[in-house]
């Protein structure tokens, strides 16, 4: 007998539909599970995935799906390493655009929400991601209705607008950090010291934000505006550094601990739109906006990899360079990208005289502050004479003979 959660898949599909799945917290994962397991029978259609969280990637069956993605993040590394994920290299404010290009009126959204209210209305909870703006016009909406979603200041969605609905009772995937070391920790030391008291910062996730959000326990009155939060907002609250107000933390999806989730909902932070959050007329007014992002690599100019390895793809685009222009164009406001030194067990440096695959996630127009373990590169005001220079000043020791100090 099919279940609730596959059902879906033969009433509402059509051959040539390109399926839409929420990510993050918002991942809709018993229905993403009943797409891999049946994938041998959707030969004619394409599964779009962004970041997930879970291990539903991580099934046989998932390499049989026609995967299509704005990268390589988490579990679809391996998959995109076997050839089987086409990435769409845009960023992540405009991947709706490039999807409703993708497949002009085949588009079928498949996300997660609360329970409706007395109204019919149910919210996004903790993720607001692209399939928001995909839903005026997706061909269909599938909803997995999640009782343990919280309802929070997300924008709501009508029951009217469902096409099938999946009720389900099950927890919000949680996301934990890596155990950090001693790179980790004086990257973050040095990224700290450019971000003073009242500053709105921008961080995503993972081992390295973490411990950046953790060397900034000290300061007072910062704000948060980032499309992507993790846990390490809970101790900056419990620190006391956040400002006072609901409007101190503005963020398009959690990913973290039941406490993180907790904090969001009680506080009534504002869960929004990615076009909302990151727009960069916005962005802009916000005086003293720190822009902090990760990097595979860096060249002497200072343009940045964020996307490939020697191996291939591994990440993306993202948001990347959006933040970082408009950390440039806000009042006091820092670009700054951070890396440790060297890869391969410290074979490999990253800061490099060329990036693997040419890719260049961010011009070095885009680019302020480059941070290693080893120190700060300022490139504010410098040549590309002088930007080599100090690159090269942050690379690991062992590796700036090699470097030559000079695009």
């Amino acid at each position: 007998m099919t279940s609730p959660e596959s059902a879906w898949i033969t009433e509402v599909l059509r051959p040539g539909d390109l399926v839409v799945v929420a990510g993050g917290a918002g991942e809709p994962t018993p229905l993403l599970a009943a797409l891999v397991d049946a994938a041998a029978t959707l030969p004619d259609l394409e599964v779009f995935v962004g970041l997930s969280h879970t291990d539903v990637l991580r099934r046989p069956g998932a390499g049989q799906l026609s995967l299509v993605s704005f990268g390589a993040m988490g579990p679809l590394a391996r998959l995109a390493a076997q050839g089987r994920v086409a990435v769409l290299p845009c960023h992540f404010a405009d991947v709706p655009r490039q999807l409703e290009l993708r497949a002009p009126g085949r588009v079928v959204v498949v996300l997660q929400v609360s329970p409706a209210d007395a109204d019919g209305q149910h919210s996004l909870g903790l993720a607001v991601d692209h399939t928001w703006e995909l839903l005026a016009g997706a061909r269909a909406v599938v909803a997995e209705v999640n009782d343990q979603v919280p309802v929070t200041t997300a924008p709501r969605v009508h029951a009217s607008r469902f096409t099938a609905v999946v009720p389900t009772s099950r927890p919000l995937v949680e996301v934990k950090s890596g155990s950090p070391d001693d790179v980790h920790r004086r990257i973050a030391a040095h990224v700290a010291a450019l971000v003073p008291d009242g500053a709105t910062l921008q961080l995503g996730v993972g081992t390295l934000p973490s411990v950046v959000a953790s060397a900034l326990r000290h300061r007072r009155d910062l704000r948060v505006r980032s499309t992507l939060v993790g846990s390490w907002l809970c101790e900056l609250a419990a620190a006391g550094a956040l400002a006072a107000g609901p409007d101190a933390v503005v963020l398009s999806e959690a990913a973290g601990s039941q406490e993180l989730y907790d904090l969001i909902t009680a506080r009534r932070f504002p869960v929004c739109p990615v076009g909302e959050v990151a727009a960069p007329a916005a962005l802009a007014a916000v005086p003293g906006f720190v822009a902090v992002n990760s990097a595979l690599q860096v060249d002497l100019t200072g343009q940045v990899n964020a996307e490939e390895l020697g191996t291939g793809y591994v990440a993306g685009v993202g948001g990347q360079p959006d933040w970082l222009r408009a950390a440039q164009r806000s009042p006091g406001g820092v670009a700054v990208v951070m890396l440790p030194a060297t890869a391969l067990g410290g074979r490999e440096s990253r800061i490099a005289r060329s990036l693997h695959g040419g890719a260049v996630t961010t011009p070095r127009s885009g680019v302020d502050v480059v941070v290693t373990e080893h120190g700060v590169a300022d490139l504010r005001g410098r040549s590309l004479t002088e930007r080599a220079a100090a690159l090269t000043a942050v690379a690991a020791p062992e590796h700036r003979d090699s470097l030559g100090g000079r695009p």
